[in-house]
């Protein structure tokens, strides 16, 4: 009897952790109906509205829905108070205060905004977006007057909230969701979502939580946030590589090859390298953590071949240089000579100089060489990479990219010379169908991974070479060469 106690108790507590565990992921599975419109979180039930119904709807954990209707057109997003306990629902120039447990209104506030995007909730204030202007209107609710406000340069902003000290806007023109400080109302950074025709938005913990009004469904955005980056999506690509070389050294005794691997870094993680070939071992080459070989008398000369494989996932980020970063004016670190050709002061020079200097360089470059020159010409540090880019099923293609220093921010990717469309002198992008090969460490360019020196005393000499990249198919296994 006793152990049939204890393995009822075990049963009932695994069901109970996953069901923690199921609600600490957030999964979340609506049903949304035919016009969506807002998404806000209570703490235990989700709620959206629908316009055309004129009701807010209640989405209880089991996915069980319950209807209020308020009898009004034009709904426009909601949000829950926390500190009130109340929702607040937005419509044609009015904002109601509603009781969630019976759906009755029990304030008007007045608003001056024919169409609203949205409405925001953080402490004693209300965040109104307005969908034709961009501008987020704030109001009040001790004193019941508007105050203050900003323009989100938005075109199409459609929902907004208040989540991590910081307001999150969806714009329906390019399917982002972008980040403001709510106090200067200056954008901080910015993350893709799965969808253009977005009409709610609700954030918890690292995670997004979107209204797709084509497909009437709730989808989920996870996402990593520093003070430097945004970061969001994945992609996972199993890449094959093989490099063709030539060993023409009078004698090969005594030398060593060295193998830049792919870099990990905040774009992408690199898992499962191994070479076709053992006798590569973890090393330092150049500075940085590598794989060489020594080489003997039994190791030929002439044409070589080396193959390795490894998994790379990638992310979607987005850095964002804020006024803080400007204010440190940190000179460039000395460990920084070798990507760096004409050393300069920081601290001569205002805040935006080096923003402006490589936006300018962009806008007036068109090609990597003549960029590359300029940026060096100015003072900054640069990095040459060699990228693959990515379309469907098909083997990648080589992209030629760089790694720029921004003093008192660190490096920032450039994946084209000029501009894209979500990039400023203050914004960069790279996309997770991108993965870095293998990148210099210094600021000419390598002409391939593969390197060599004759003896231990000697620096290290990069080959040409000729490479081939494969990508290999899902769960390939990468743990055996």
């Amino acid at each position: 009897m006793r152990k049939l106690i204890i393995k009822i108790f075990i049963l009932l507590f695994l069901i109970i952790s996953l069901s923690i565990h199921s609600q600490e992921e957030g999964d979340v599975d609506i049903q949304l109906t035919e016009n969506p419109y807002g998404l806000s979180y209570d703490g235990t039930n989700f709620w959206f509205a629908d316009s055309k119904r004129r009701a807010i709807i209640r989405v209880d954990p089991s996915g069980r829905q319950e209807a209020f209707n308020l009898g009004i057109p034009f709904i426009a997003g909601l949000n829950f108070d926390p500190r009130e306990g109340k929702l607040f629902v937005a419509s044609k120039r009015i904002v109601l205060k509603v009781e969630p447990n019976t759906g009755g209104v029990t304030e008007r506030i007045q608003v001056p905004i024919d169409k609203i995007g949205g409405i925001a909730n953080f402490q004693n204030y209300l965040y109104i977006l307005d969908s034709d202007t961009g501008k987020v209107s704030v109001y009040d609710k001790g004193t019941q007057s508007f105050f203050g406000g900003f323009l989100t340069d938005r075109s199409e902003p459609k929902d907004i909230c208040f989540a991590r000290d910081s307001l999150w806007i969806t714009d329906s023109s390019d399917g982002n969701v972008y980040r403001y400080d709510p106090t200067s109302g200056k954008i901080t950074g910015s993350i893709r979502s799965p969808s253009k025709d977005i009409r709610g938005i609700a954030i918890l913990g690292s995670r997004i939580y979107v209204v797709d009004r084509t497909t009437r469904e709730v989808k989920k955005i996870s996402f990593v946030e520093t003070d430097r980056f945004l970061a969001s999506g994945e992609a996972t690509y199993l890449i094959n590589v093989k490099i063709k070389y030539s060993l023409d050294e009078a004698t090969l005794v005594g030398g060593a090859l060295g193998l830049l691997p792919p870099p990990t870094t905040e774009h992408q993680r690199i898992r499962n390298l191994k070479t076709k070939d053992p006798k590569f071992k973890g090393d330092m080459v150049m500075g940085v953590r590598a794989l060489s070989k020594k080489l003997g008398i039994d190791d030929p000369k002439g044409p070589q071949t080396l193959e390795y494989h490894f998994e790379a996932r990638t992310t979607n980020v987005r850095y964002y240089v804020l006024d803080d970063f400007l204010k440190k004016k940190e000179e460039i670190p000395t460990d920084l000579g070798a990507f760096t050709k004409n050393r300069v002061s920081v601290k001569e020079k205002a805040g935006n100089f080096f923003l402006d200097k490589i936006f300018d360089a962009r806008l007036f470059r068109s090609d990597w060489d003549s960029l590359k020159k300029s940026l060096l010409d100015s003072g900054l540090p640069v990095r040459p990479v060699r990228s693959l880019v990515f379309s469907g099923s098909s083997n990648p293609s080589f992209k030629d990219t760089l790694d720029i220093y921004i003093p008192s921010f660190g490096w920032v990717p450039l994946a084209s010379v000029k501009p894209e469309k979500i990039e400023s002198s203050r914004a960069y992008q790279k996309s997770e169908d991108m993965v870095d090969l293998f990148r210099s460490e210094a600021w000419a360019a390598l002409p391939s991974p593969i390197l060599f020196k004759a003896k231990d005393s000697e620096i290290w000499k990069p080959l040409p070479a000729e490479i081939e990249v494969t990508l290999l198919p899902k769960g390939t296994d990468l743990s055996s060469n």
